[in-house]
């Protein structure tokens, strides 16, 4: 018999009686919340859900877990006495001004460990926000933001659900601060979950967004078991778990720039120099690098804006052997992304920049707006270097061959709103 990957849950949710505007109470995932935003976030409304995910106490865990009790005491938050699963329609604008709709659906799914190869992630994890969110987790016994994952194929499988939802009103309507628009339907009918999980059944779940979250289910699930709870269905065997079909048009990934400053940055006529003698360089008008980068090669090249250089440059691989002596370690699946080209052959490799050091001294930075990236290099960065965004095909590719890419190397946009439902554990 085959075991289903996905099931439904009671979900514990804020109560529309107690909290009519669920705009004021929800927040982005906590790894993307800046300490100004936490400190907007938690003056908008006293049961913003930012004091569950980053609360700002000196005792961070027992300060969210005080207040889930406290919430679901007072009513703010109720657990529905039936079991469902999410039905989630997203509307949102990309940079371009273009409209797009995501599908998914929310629903508690079995963990895995990942040599089974029934989940498969495409990024490192790192031990320090592993801790912090095991810690939060043990305290609050509670899945409190969902991981973002992804199954093969269209949305065929999730049509059952579909039928249900477009049947009613949602059930949950909001627009987040970033003008995405969410709606949302618990389904609970048993025949459209039961036809779902059917065909759900053997799918091979790619984890696109919340790896360090969902290595932390597995930790929590193995404490749990030490503890004596083993039963297959216990709630701690799953996690909380959005699933969009690879081939929904309104999966998008943003690139992910790189600015470099700081005492890691060789001067920028050393990197111009280094780059000369690898890459083919072509002067670009900085206004119109992220469309020539568009028109390029995939994989092949990548921007580069330089301190004290006027235009910027389109660089594309002209040595091949030259440049591949520094990919050696790294899997044919990941080693044909620009961002491997980048992170391993141009700064490990011809710069000698440790870029996680790098990164968390705060000379390397991140941003997926190209127009700041820029910009940061006329307020006083040393350079600034240009992405294309991978294609969720490449993510599929990279999983199954059982290979991670390089950091920040995909941004799966728009981010999991988190607020809308949670998965107790208890």
């Amino acid at each position: 018999m085959v075991v289903a990957i996905l099931r439904p849950f009671r979900p514990l949710r804020y109560n529309p009686a107690l909290v009519p505007n669920l705009a004021a109470v929800v927040a982005p995932p906590y790894d993307v919340i800046t300490p100004t935003q936490r400190d907007a976030l938690y003056e908008r409304d006293p049961h913003n859900v930012v004091r569950l995910i980053l609360n700002r106490s000196d005792d961070p865990y027992a300060a969210a877990a005080a207040n889930l009790e406290d919430w679901r005491r007072e009513k703010i938050l109720i657990q529905d006495d039936e079991p469902a699963i999410g039905y989630h329609v997203e509307h949102f604008t990309l940079p371009d001004g273009e409209r797009r709709t995501r599908t998914g659906i929310l629903a508690a799914v079995r963990l895995e460990d990942f040599d089974s190869g029934v989940v498969r992630p495409h990024e490192r994890t790192f031990a320090r926000p592993k801790e912090d969110r095991l810690r939060l987790i043990r305290a609050c016994r509670t899945n409190l933001s969902a991981v973002f994952g992804m199954v093969g194929g269209n949305a065929d499988a999730l049509e059952p659900l579909r039928g249900e939802a477009m049947r009613r009103h949602p059930d949950v309507e909001v627009h987040d601060d970033l003008g995405v628009g969410h709606r949302l339907w618990f389904v609970r009918q048993t025949d459209a979950i039961a036809a779902v999980t059917t065909a759900l059944a053997e799918a091979t779940v790619f984890i696109a967004d919340g790896h360090h979250r969902y290595e932390t289910a597995l930790a929590y699930r193995d404490l749990r078991r030490a503890e004596g709870v083993t039963g297959p269905g216990a709630p701690s065997n799953f996690v909380l778990m959005y699933l969009a079909c690879t081939a929904d048009p309104g999966l998008v990934i943003l690139p992910t720039h790189r600015v470099l400053g700081g005492p890691a940055a060789p001067p920028a006529a050393v990197i111009l120099e280094r780059l000369q003698a690898h890459f083919s360089l072509e002067r670009v008008p900085q206004a119109a690098m992220s469309q020539r980068l568009a028109e390029g090669a995939r994989g092949k090249q990548f921007g580069v804006v330089l301190a004290e250089q006027g235009d910027g440059l389109v660089a594309s691989v002209r040595d091949e052997a030259r440049v591949s002596r520094y990919l050696d370690d790294l899997h044919s699946s990941v080693r044909s992304l620009d961002v491997a080209i980048l992170d391993s052959a141009v700064l490990r490799g011809l710069l000698g920049i440790d870029c996680a050091a790098a990164a968390q001294q705060g000379w390397l930075t991140y941003t997926h707006d190209a127009g700041a990236a820029i910009a940061a290099v006329a307020g006083g960065a040393t350079a600034a270097f240009l992405m294309s965004a991978p294609r969720v095909e490449d993510v599929v590719t990279v999983c199954m061959a059982g290979q991670t890419m390089p950091q920040k190397s995909t941004y799966f946009h728009p981010k999991l709103l988190t607020g809308l439902m949670f998965h107790v554990l208890d």
